[in-house]
């Protein structure tokens, strides 16, 4: 009995509520299909904005990359232009002082030649000069040994030797003299 006391109620509920119940079940499924529809719809712009997302992304870094082997490549550039300039300069550089050095060595050779030139007409003079001297002595001593030696021809021999030595003349040294005692 307990069981015709339950489909009874269920009778009578379904009667009083029988056509609510239908309309509910009935908006229960078109709100569930609307939101199978909504979940669908949110699944395909999701996927459409990750899509166009990644798609952008890619691009995005494809030009960093592009850029950035730009940006590469003109370093490399530069490197590779400054190092030329270092090295020319470094050329030049070298090429300047082997030839300043190669000017002093000519330098140096043309005073030593001068210098040699200088000291042969130095021993040369000093030669003459002795040769001039030994001449006066001789001239002197053959003076000497025919006539007796007098003190003043021994000091005119021997004035006459200092002169040859100081390149000056008699004249030279009196007129000195005179204005010294002035």
């Amino acid at each position: 009995m307990a069981k015709k006391n339950e489909s009874n109620v269920d009778r009578i509920r379904d009667i009083i509520f029988g056509s609510q119940m239908k309309e509910s079940e009935a908006k229960f499924s078109q709100v569930h299909s609307d939101m199978g529809h909504l979940e669908e719809r949110f699944a395909t712009l999701f996927n459409e904005s990750h899509d166009k997302l990644r798609k952008e992304t890619e691009r995005s870094l494809e030009v960093l990359e592009t850029k950035l082997d730009n940006l590469v490549s003109i370093a490399q550039k530069d490197k590779t232009k400054l190092k030329n300039m270092i090295d020319t300069t470094e050329e030049t550089l070298q090429d300047r002082l082997t030839h300043q050095q190669d000017e002093f060595n000519v330098k140096l050779k043309t005073m030593k030649e001068n210098a040699f030139d200088e000291q042969q007409k130095l021993k040369a003079a000093m030669n003459s000069m002795k040769a001039e001297i030994d001449a006066a002595l001789r001239e002197g001593l053959t003076t000497l040994s025919d006539d007796t030696v007098s003190r003043e021809s021994m000091a005119q021999m021997l004035i006459d030797v200092a002169m040859k030595v100081q390149r000056t003349d008699v004249d030279d040294v009196l007129s000195e003299g005179e204005e010294t005692g002035k």
